[in-house]
């Protein structure tokens, strides 16, 4: 399963994932955390364009995918300002749920996309092949 923890910069998605991690941690699940910042750093892609965006998006979603395939539960921190990117993430998952956090702020010239109650109660991948229910 993995969760896609978005919404604005500086809405606390990093926080959340880590107070959700470590009462899934204590619980006994195996979970595994990737933020967003974290990501760009590791993988040095400082590309903010659409096509920056998408990039990073899809390489974290590819390795969420690896993860979860392994047996984890993976928490994902990441901005996925548009409902179009999110969907393309979660094609690659074989279960999934979009948690949305309120507030922040967006750059000058950005939009956001806020899911939408559909959007937040899918929990299953409608999207892609790899629904297995």
């Amino acid at each position: 399963m993995v969760y896609l923890i978005t919404g604005k910069a500086g809405a606390g998605k990093t926080e959340y994932s880590l107070r959700l991690y470590k009462e899934m941690e204590a619980e006994g699940f195996q979970v595994v955390r990737i933020d967003g910042d974290d990501f760009r750093v590791t993988t040095k892609n400082a590309d903010y364009s659409d096509e920056g965006r998408i990039k990073n998006l899809i390489s974290a979603a590819q390795l969420a995918a690896k993860l979860e395939l392994e047996g984890n539960i993976v928490l994902m921190s990441f901005i996925a300002p548009r409902r179009e990117w999110r969907n393309e993430m979660r094609k690659l998952w074989r279960k999934s749920r979009v948690i949305y956090v309120p507030g922040g702020r967006l750059w000058e010239g950005t939009t956001y996309d806020r899911p939408d109650e559909e959007e937040l109660n899918i929990k299953i991948n409608d999207y892609g092949s790899k629904n297995d229910s």
